[in-house]
């Protein structure tokens, strides 16, 4: 990002901290894509995104002050989304925990559909990733898309680091069988 950007930047966060409606609203905005498909990611339809989208936006714009420019605007803003994403649905459901301690040893079968995938449009993926159970959607969704850890994860679910490989295993074989559904002529080889 170049100086003038990050002098802009700055000022439109300086601006909604001010609680100028439309620096929020530019604000908004600018990360309304990008965080509306995080939350799609989440939710179960797209009324629930856009209210966990809502709440997220709510707390960004409670929270500006706090932003200390360590990471980007935009990650530290998607930190706040997931978060709220996994607290909307611990408010608004029941989330049913499987726990390691009582999973039987699972070998997980590895695969390579990637070509698959590239053949399947956005909204594919994202009905498949909408179809997982809860628990293991939040747990593909911070792994995959948000890039935490299983430690990280297993400290914002409350579940153990073991869960949190399980719950991303099941997802991924669960998207595995759902991309043959979809598109039955793929081969998903094993490797």
């Amino acid at each position: 990002m170049n100086i003038h950007a990050k002098n802009d930047e700055k000022q439109l966060i300086l601006d909604c901290i001010a609680d100028k409606r439309r620096a929020q609203y530019k604000l908004f905005k600018k990360f309304f894509s990008t965080m509306m498909n995080l939350c799609l990611r989440y939710a179960s339809d797209y009324s629930e995104a856009e209210d966990m989208l809502n709440e997220g936006f709510v707390k960004v714009f409670a929270n500006l002050q706090k932003y200390e420019g360590r990471s980007s605007l935009e990650s530290w803003i998607r930190r706040i989304m997931a978060n709220n994403a996994i607290d909307y649905q611990r408010k608004h459901k029941t989330m049913n925990m499987v726990s390691y301690d009582e999973i039987a040893e699972i070998e997980v079968e590895k695969t390579d559909y990637n070509h698959a995938i590239d053949k399947l449009s956005y909204e594919e993926i994202l009905a498949c990733v909408q179809q997982l159970p809860p628990v293991s959607k939040q747990v593909f969704n911070l792994y995959i898309f948000e890039d935490y850890s299983h430690q990280e994860i297993s400290e914002a679910l409350n579940i153990k680091e073991g869960t949190s490989h399980w719950h991303l295993n099941f997802a991924r074989n669960k998207l595995k069988e759902m991309i043959q559904k979809i598109h039955p002529i793929f081969y998903v080889p094993n490797e």
